[in-house]
């Protein structure tokens, strides 16, 4: 491997990637980029928003600590030292209970997507463990975690260092069997605007499918009025423990928006407002569905064709023109 090349490998639990990082050194010693974004995005880690980094020392060989799944995505190395990584798929779906092992030096890298279990024991004294975390933790955070017992016979992980002569805690090693670890659901959709006629469908096809999701009516969170909007919202911070936003909201009151005062709250709902949607959005690190109005086409398109996001806009000349007969989508 170059000294420049980042090289990522996919395993057997679907997200969850080894990384290879370069470590030129010399006889002063070595260094390396734990994370360098455009590398890493470039060799296909995903272009995650890591808000914070922890590092963890472990004083002895045989520290183990696990099996955690949290409500983040992490990005998991070592600075000095080597550990024995051990992974648990805890998601809701055919993956759940999947294992994965790997030693970790600091030639090494692991980007573990939110809820998949993650433990490690040190192979080395003087082990520093360092992560990068896409959220803040929190007492809401925690509740959200869930566990499984490092010593489950139906997980079957090799230890190198036997548990009972391990150095870990009483909380791991009393942590539930897989039988009895009830799967992560995935992390919740926000929809906004869902006292609309949008906003009602989309979360009735979110109930039946039984994804979760917050939903928020103009009551909850006023697309005209940012300031106003639920803590956290606004700066991003709120969002990061969702995996997508959908807006739902506009104004439509087509006939409205022509005179001076509709026309100022349109402006305010479809244009700044989304604005500051999408820039929280971005801060975040979190996907912006919004959904435009097909008042915005001149409807040539037959039947059952739906315009894409790229197609170029082609208002109704006026009123009296027809209805679109194609949407958007």
């Amino acid at each position: 491997m170059s000294d420049s090349q980042v090289q990522v490998h996919a395993t057997a639990i679907d997200g969850l990637l080894i990384v290879d990082l370069p470590r030129p050194g010399d006889n002063r010693g070595w260094f390396k980029e734990n994370w360098q974004r455009a590398k890493a995005t470039a060799a296909g880690l995903p272009d995650f928003v890591p808000v914070q980094n922890n590092i963890s020392f472990n004083g002895t060989r045989g520290t183990t600590r696990g099996i955690h799944a949290e409500p983040w995505d992490k990005y998991v190395s070592v600075a000095t030292g080597s550990i024995f990584g051990a992974w648990v798929d805890l998601r809701r779906g055919p993956g759940f209970g999947t294992v994965v092992t790997h030693e970790i030096t600091p030639s090494t890298a692991v980007f573990v997507p939110r809820g998949v279990g993650n433990a490690f024991q040190t192979l080395e004294d003087a082990t520093a463990y360092t992560y990068l975390v896409t959220d803040h933790w929190s007492a809401d955070a925690q509740s959200a975690y869930s566990f499984v017992n490092l010593a489950d016979p139906q997980l079957a992980i090799d230890w190198p260092i036997d548990l009972d002569q391990a150095e870990l805690s009483e909380k791991d090693r009393n942590h539930p069997l897989l039988a009895d670890v009830e799967p992560l659901p995935p992390a919740p959709v926000l929809v906004i605007g869902t006292g609309g006629q949008l906003g009602s469908a989309l979360t009735r096809a979110l109930t039946d499918q039984d994804l979760p999701f917050t939903a928020y009516t103009r009551a909850d969170l006023d697309l005209t009025n940012p300031a106003r909007w639920p803590e956290g919202v606004r700066s991003g911070e709120g969002l990061r423990r969702y995996r997508a936003v959908i807006n739902a909201a506009a104004h439509t009151a087509v006939d409205a928006a022509e005179t001076p005062e509709g026309r100022t709250e349109a402006w305010a709902a479809n244009a700044t407002g989304v604005r500051a949607l999408s820039t929280a959005c971005e801060r975040a690190g979190v996907p912006l569905v919004h959904v435009s109005t097909d008042y915005v086409f001149d409807g040539q398109l037959p039947l059952g064709q739906f315009y894409a996001p790229d197609a170029a806009l082609a208002p109704c000349p006026s009123t009296a023109s027809p209805r679109p007969r194609a949407s958007a989508r």
